[in-house]
């Protein structure tokens, strides 16, 4: 992964070099976002676009995280759910809860 950093504001960029090295990184990068947020504010809140990020995301649902991850404080909002059923090919939801949901341990989802 090659990186660019800004001194100024401290932003990155981050090239990775396929999709399974974004994956680990992204995958990293959220748990370490939900547990400074738990720590701080009890929860962790986060908003799903759909598409390819929730793909990305499966590296979650993978040691180490399904089990260090505190799941039960989550709370995920849709950020552009399609107009379908949520069982319709279509629908974020289905792909989030086919992919990711079903596979940690939310209190409901």
């Amino acid at each position: 992964m090659a990186v660019s950093s800004d001194k100024k504001d401290g932003k990155q960029l981050r090239i990775h070099e396929n999709a399974d090295d974004l994956s680990s990184n992204l995958a990293e990068y959220i748990a370490e976002l939900s547990e400074v947020s738990i720590k701080e504010r009890g929860v962790f809140v986060v908003a799903l676009s759909g598409g390819s990020l929730i793909t990305l995301m499966r590296k979650l649902c993978e040691a180490p995280y399904i089990k260090t991850v505190d799941w039960a404080k989550w709370y995920i909002f849709w950020a552009d759910e399609r107009v379908v059923s949520k069982s319709h090919t279509d629908s974020n939801y289905k792909l989030a809860k086919d992919g990711f949901f079903s596979k940690v341990s939310f209190l409901s989802t």
